[in-house]
């Protein structure tokens, strides 16, 4: 009849942002994410620009064809994945292979109108309605971001809330239903 307490800690692999495309929003990107204790890896197809000089804060940096390192990579529910490449060529297998995947969350820099081509592209090639809903795009929260920092910022930002199954909203309505419309 005695009473036992147990403890649990649960063991995990880290966060992990994973970023196709090595531009001058990946740059800040992969600093904030270190910031914040991510583990960070950088894919590009240049190596001149998949480097450690313009990376420092990266965990690894991979230089390729990036649908063929997306395919190997291991993109699980702790993963976050933004394309930041900005090219049909390369974001259209890469998104192929980490729609697939586990991956927790998956944002591509782009127009809305560039976001919907990719999926109707996608759509038509026969990628599930459940995979498209993932995609993110354009990626970020709307702060008015200008510049590569706040870029960055957005992008980080709603990759985390959706992480966390939360929207990216004001904290001040938090568990407030949404105001009617004027």
């Amino acid at each position: 009849g005695g009473v036992e307490r147990l403890y649990f800690e649960r063991q995990a692999p880290p966060l992990t942002l994973v970023v196709f495309g090595a531009t001058h929003v990946a740059m800040p990107l992969v600093s904030l994410a270190r910031v914040l204790g991510l583990r960070t890896v950088v894919v590009d197809w240049r190596d001149r620009f998949a480097t450690a000089e313009r990376f420092p804060h990266a965990d690894e940096l991979l230089v390729g064809m990036p649908s063929e390192i997306a395919e190997r990579l291991p993109l699980g529910s702790q993963t976050l994945v933004v394309l930041l490449s900005h090219d049909y060529k390369y974001d259209l297998p890469v998104l192929r292979a980490v729609l697939a995947s586990e991956a927790a969350y998956v944002g591509v820099l782009g127009s809305a109108r560039r976001g919907r081509a990719l999926v109707e592209f996608l759509a038509g090639e026969g990628v599930p309605p459940d995979q498209l809903s993932r995609v993110r795009i354009p990626v970020g929260l709307d702060i008015g971001a200008t510049g590569a920092e706040e870029i960055a910022l957005s992008v980080l930002a709603e990759a985390v809330a959706g992480w966390h199954g939360r929207s990216g909203g004001p904290m001040r309505n938090r568990g407030r239903p949404p105001a009617p419309p004027p």
